[in-house]
């Protein structure tokens, strides 16, 4: 995901003292599995993709048929056993009770901001239900800065695959690695005159004015 639209959630987010939480965003074609951003411990994450949880998670189903916000301990009091097995399995990885917002557009998408309860910081539910306007506002406001820089990074990702040749597309990923020209040239058998040529024509396509530039486009919007 764009590493800018991470840094406004954690800068967004820090002005509440929130430090544990998982956004996750599902395409409406359903076919991919869904983009996250999670301060979440690594090793229930890893759980979480892996098995594919999202599949099942009793939030992630309870928040399709609502747009309200809704504490996850009102979830438990109506869910039924094997749901609940979900939420003590993540209680071993400290994630125990907190707060879901959530945000569908017309088209289907569907954007979800889990936020948990935290001791330390004092993010408990009393807090998060007074800050609940302001909060759904934000993911809002999110929302939108997501499906702006998604159609950006689908702009770029398109034109690399679709207008770069396989040449180009191999310069374009060993600068991306943080070769330099001479090194590039020797990795491809040609000459470093012949890599500045491929660099031009992919800044052109790309309609950037530098390689740098370029590269960090295709590093944003995950092509290598």
């Amino acid at each position: 995901m764009n590493t800018n639209f991470q840094n406004e959630l954690n800068t967004k987010l820090a002005e509440f003292n929130i430090k544990y939480y998982q956004y996750l965003f599902f395409d409406r074609n359903l076919v991919f599995p869904p983009d996250i951003i999670s301060t979440y411990p690594q090793k229930w994450l890893n759980i979480y993709q892996n098995k594919k949880l999202y599949n099942t998670d009793p939030i992630v189903n309870y928040a399709r048929i609502t747009v309200k916000p809704f504490s996850w301990h009102y979830l438990m009091q109506s869910i039924d056993t094997e749901d609940n097995l979900f939420f003590k399995l993540a209680k071993k990885y400290g994630i125990h009770d907190g707060y879901t917002f959530a945000v569908h557009d017309a088209l289907g998408n569907l954007a979800l901001l889990n936020i948990t309860c935290d001791d330390d910081t004092q993010i408990t539910i009393e807090f998060l239900e007074s800050k609940k306007a302001e909060l759904l506002i934000l993911l809002i406001d999110l929302f939108d800065l997501y499906l702006s820089q998604k159609k950006q990074s689908e702009y770029y990702r398109n034109k690399i695959h679709l207008l770069l040749s396989s040449k180009e597309k191999q310069v374009l990923k060993l600068g991306c690695d943080g070769l330099i020209y001479k090194d590039i040239a020797e990795s491809l058998g040609i000459a470093e005159r012949t890599v500045k040529f491929h660099m031009s024509r992919i800044n052109r396509k790309l309609e950037v004015s530098n390689a740098k530039k370029a590269f960090l486009i295709a590093k944003d919007v995950g092509v290598f």
